[in-house]
């Protein structure tokens, strides 16, 4: 499936990869290379594949600003009002359930859907009090100073499997995290989106 550009090959690496709570197909990945380190390429997939990115270490995790929700939550419902769809409300449980992942992966060095003690975001969401009858996730990864907040959300939204996630019509709540690695050069970005 051909998908438009991410940024320039020449200037990040860039990984993004979406999940819901039903089973989805194999990754896919395209790329000039497929490996996990590509210093000046981009890697795109819309499957649920792990993908070593960083060294493990202590990440830098700190809570999503009320500028940077507000911010994701208006780009958000933005792609949601182009399929008719009605906006999402920030939820706080949620918002935390997106910083502990991206802290967890960014620790990890590691993009993946399951926790370092989770098995995906239905089971974070319970375990910061939501119960949700429907959640999706969608992860990203990729240079600290050219994967940005706003970035982030455009490829997610240009992706078509990003774009499902964000599109259900069922959802009602949104949350966003980000943590940079250990490296200090890579960050890790998770939003959810739900419903209780």
């Amino acid at each position: 499936m051909p998908h438009r550009p991410l940024l320039p090959t020449a200037l990040a690496l860039a990984l993004l990869a979406g999940c819901a709570t039903a089973p989805a197909p194999a990754p896919e990945i395209t790329s000039q290379a497929a490996s996990s380190y590509l210093p000046g390429r981009v890697i795109w997939t819309d499957g649920h594949g792990d993908l070593a990115v960083a060294a493990a270490g202590a990440a830098r995790c700190t809570a999503t600003s009320s500028a940077e929700a507000a911010a994701a939550l208006a780009q958000t419902n933005a792609v949601r009002a182009q399929s008719g769809l009605p906006p999402l409300a920030i939820n706080p449980a949620l918002q935390r359930v997106a910083e502990k992942h991206a802290c967890d992966m960014a620790s990890r060095g590691l993009m993946t859907h399951a926790g370092s003690s989770t098995t995906g975001p239905l089971a974070r969401a319970k375990q910061q009090g939501y119960r949700p009858r429907v959640i999706s996730e969608n992860i990203a990864a990729g240079a600290a100073g050219r994967f940005t907040l706003g970035g982030t959300l455009e490829q997610w939204g240009l992706s078509p499997k990003h774009r499902a996630n964000i599109t259900i019509a069922r959802m009602k709540e949104f949350g966003i995290g980000h943590a940079v690695a250990a490296d200090g050069k890579t960050v890790f970005w998770a939003a959810v989106y739900a419903t209780r």
